[in-house]
């Protein structure tokens, strides 16, 4: 075999083995407006409210007056946004990811971060698995204020949500 039709075939086979799936991924967005959304609690002191999201799955936004986060389905799994800060205040704007035409499979949500009351001089893009049975959680995070950091949490997305294991994989965080 020659040099050429060996480059050739190992470029071949370097094309074939290649994830397409990264690929064929897309985002679509949502805004929201949460305090508008459907009341579920009774304000005093945490206020919950419910929010249509793409796909059948429901945004619940939880917040207090120090901090506010979102789950996403019927049963997001109970946990911390990140180890990186202590207080979040959650962002208005959704990217949806999943393989172009079918159901997202992961969320991406901006959070300002800080270590006190006030100080929120952080951010962090933290990466939800969706789950079609409606299961969520965190896969990870992404330093939102380092470059690049969008595509580095869509990567963190479409590399490890299909087949991340709520509760039993490890996060991600940088």
């Amino acid at each position: 075999m020659t040099i050429g039709r060996l480059a050739l075939a190992i470029g071949f086979a370097t094309l074939l083995a290649a994830p397409l799936r990264a690929e064929q991924w897309t985002s679509s967005y949502t805004a929201h407006d949460y305090a508008k959304c459907r009341n579920k609690g009774n304000g005093d002191p945490v206020s919950v409210h419910r929010c249509p999201g793409k796909a059948g799955f429901t945004v619940t936004w939880t917040a207090d007056d120090d901090s506010s986060a979102v789950e996403f389905g019927a049963k997001a799994l109970q946990e911390t946004i990140s180890d990186k800060a202590v207080f979040f205040e959650v962002g208005k704007t959704i990217e949806w990811r999943g393989p172009k035409g079918k159901r997202p499979q992961a969320a991406i949500l901006r959070y300002a971060t800080g270590a006190s009351v006030g100080k929120l001089d952080g951010s962090r893009l933290v990466v939800y698995r969706l789950a079609p049975d409606g299961a969520s959680c965190i896969i990870g995070s992404v330093d939102a204020r380092k470059p690049d950091a969008n595509n580095s949490a869509r990567r963190l997305a479409d590399g490890k949500a299909e087949g991340f294991r709520c509760g039993q994989d490890a996060r991600s965080e940088d």
